[in-house]
C-alpha cells in the first residue's frame, strides 16, 4: 500500500505508481511490419490484431492524460482512425509504439482543449488497478491514505496543461525524460524544468491542503 509525503521525495515515489514498460523486441518489430505490410494490402483482419495489441496501452495512456473513461475511449478510437490513415507513412525498421504514444499525446491534447476534464476519476482508477481490498487492512489508515491520493489528484489535476502532461508522462507513466521531450515536442531541457515546476507545485498545493487552507 503506497503512502505520499509532503517532501517532493515521497511525492515523486507515489507518482511512480504506475512504471511499467512493455516496448517491442526486435522480434516483435518485425511481426508488426509484417502485420503493417498485410494490412497496406488490403487484409483489415491484419488491422484488427494491431489494435488487439496496443489498444489497452492506448487506452491506458489517454486515461492518464484525460482522467476520464468515455473520453479515453473516444481518445482510442481518435487514435486508431489516425493509425489506419497514415500507417502507410511509418518506418517498419522501427517499433510502433512510440508512434501510437505520439499519436495518443496529440490526440488527448485536443480531446482536453474542447473537454472539460473529469479528474476526479483519477482515484478511482488507481484504487481499481490496486487490486481487492485487504480485508485485514486498517480502516483508519485506508481513510489517510484515501484522503492524501485525493490530494495528489486534485494538486496534479491544477496544474498548468504542459506541466501536468509532462508529469503524468514521467511521473506516472514512466517515461524517460527523452521520451517525454519527443513526445511533446519540447526539448528535454523544456520538460525537466516543466516537471520541477510542477513537483514545486504539487507539493505547495499539498501542503495548503494538509494546512486546511484549500
Amino acid at each position: 500500500m503506497m503512502e505520499y509525503g509532503a517532501d517532493c521525495t515521497g511525492m515523486e515515489a507515489a507518482l511512480l505508481m504506475s512504471r511499467v514498460r512493455d516496448m517491442e523486441p526486435s522480434a516483435h518489430i518485425a511481426q508488426i511490419a509484417a502485420l503493417v505490410e498485410r494490412v497496406l494490402g488490403g487484409d483489415s483482419a491484419a488491422f484488427e490484431q494491431i489494435i488487439q495489441r496496443y489498444e489497452r496501452r492506448v487506452f491506458t495512456l489517454a486515461m492518464k492524460l484525460l482522467g476520464s473513461a468515455d473520453d479515453a475511449q473516444d481518445a482510442s478510437q481518435e487514435v486508431f482512425l489516425r493509425t489506419f490513415k497514415y500507417l502507410h507513412r511509418l518506418d517498419l525498421r522501427k517499433p510502433i509504439e512510440p508512434w501510437l504514444m505520439q499519436v495518443t499525446v496529440n490526440v488527448c491534447r485536443n480531446i482536453g482543449r474542447n473537454r472539460q476534464r473529469r479528474w476526479h476519476t483519477f482515484p478511482q482508477m488507481v484504487e481499481t488497478e490496486a487490486g481487492p481490498a485487504d480485508e485485514s487492512a486498517d480502516p483508519h489508515g485506508d481513510f489517510a491514505i484515501e484522503q492524501q491520493r485525493q490530494m495528489l489528484w486534485r494538486a496534479l489535476e491544477n496544474l498548468p496543461e504542459k506541466e501536468r502532461m509532462a508529469v503524468i508522462l514521467r511521473d506516472i507513466d514512466g517515461l524517460s525524460t527523452a521520451e517525454v521531450a519527443e513526445l511533446l515536442g519540447s526539448s528535454e531541457t523544456t520538460v525537466r524544468s516543466q516537471i520541477s515546476r510542477g513537483r514545486v507545485r504539487m507539493k505547495d498545493a499539498i501542503d495548503q491542503m494538509q494546512g486546511g487552507r484549500l
